[in-house]
């Protein structure tokens, strides 16, 4: 049966760019063999003349041990749909390299997109870094960083690795607190890692709890000072595994140094519980972003 429509065209269709390198690392032997580190990209499926679209930059979680770059590309479009260009990027694992190369790479990941902008349709200038659990420890980072270069290793040096706004789903604040973060016991992520270290060690190289001043510098909760971007906080009330007093903490620590700063206590929710990944929820992040970086 021939059936004659008229179809709107309210959104814009999305396209996957998948598996493109920004970046190479020592890797195995670092005098034998580079890795390439790669993200995935949602973007307009075909350019047209609109105006560049800010990113959010995306950062996977698996207690610094296991991370898929992909697992959250079907939730991240509809952030997308929302006229933002989205990046889910890889970074090197604590079986490979200690803190801080992950951080090095997620700066590596924003200076590239800066470097390339315009090939991807993106506003350098309006650049959000996001992730959950681990990875949201390092969007954190990212964020609270802004402006110190000892981060800034690799290639385009001459693009700024900083970053204008932060979505923390449930990550870390602080490694001293208890239970800092996932314990080997407490996380099913963890199940390859050593019995007797913590994510948080293998991380670090070092028990954060025999070493807290250490531990402190590579925290976020004590790296925000008046000049950190705008942070959207995100925390289950029944997270055994990073628990909520990591985001109160750096949420109160935001708010004496006047830092812009949305906190959404999740009821009954624990660690990556489902109620994250819903559309309400893109949505709020959707609306803290257009407040802070514009439309």
């Amino acid at each position: 049966m021939k059936k004659e429509i008229s179809v709107g065209s309210k959104d814009t269709p999305l396209t996957l760019l998948s598996g493109i390198t920004f970046a190479q690392v020592p890797y195995w032997f670092p005098f034998y063999e580079q890795k390439n580190l790669k993200m995935d990209i949602i973007l307009p499926f075909r350019r047209t003349d609109e105006k560049p679209r800010p990113l959010l930059l995306w950062v996977c979680g698996g207690a610094w041990i296991t991370m898929d770059r992909s697992a959250h590309i079907p939730w991240l479009s509809h952030i997308a749909r929302r006229g933002f260009t989205v990046a889910s990027v890889e970074y090197r694992l604590s079986n490979n390299a200690h803190f801080p190369a992950q951080l090095e790479d997620i700066k590596k990941a924003v200076r590239y997109l800066r470097a390339h902008a315009t090939a991807y349709g993106i506003d350098p200038d309006r650049i959000a870094v996001g992730g959950e659990s681990a990875g949201a420890y390092l969007a954190a980072m990212a964020g609270a960083s802004n402006g110190r270069k000892e981060y800034d290793k690799g290639e385009y040096l001459e693009q700024s690795g900083d970053v204008q706004a932060v979505i923390d789903y449930y990550g870390p604040a602080c490694f001293t607190l208890e239970p800092p973060c996932a314990s080997a016991a407490e996380s099913q992520v963890t199940a390859s890692a050593p019995e007797s270290l913590s994510p948080a060690h293998m991380l670090l190289g070092y028990d954060p709890m025999k070493h807290p001043d250490k531990a402190a510098l590579s925290a976020p909760l004590s790296l925000i000072t008046p000049s950190a971007p705008p942070f959207f906080i995100a925390h289950g009330t029944e997270d055994h595994i990073v628990p909520i007093i990591n985001s109160e903490l750096l949420y109160a620590e935001l708010e004496k140094n006047n830092v812009p700063a949305e906190f959404y206590a999740i009821r009954n929710a624990g660690h990556a519980d489902m109620q994250f990944y819903q559309e309400e929820m893109a949505e709020k992040i959707v609306d803290f972003l257009l407040c802070h970086l514009g439309s």
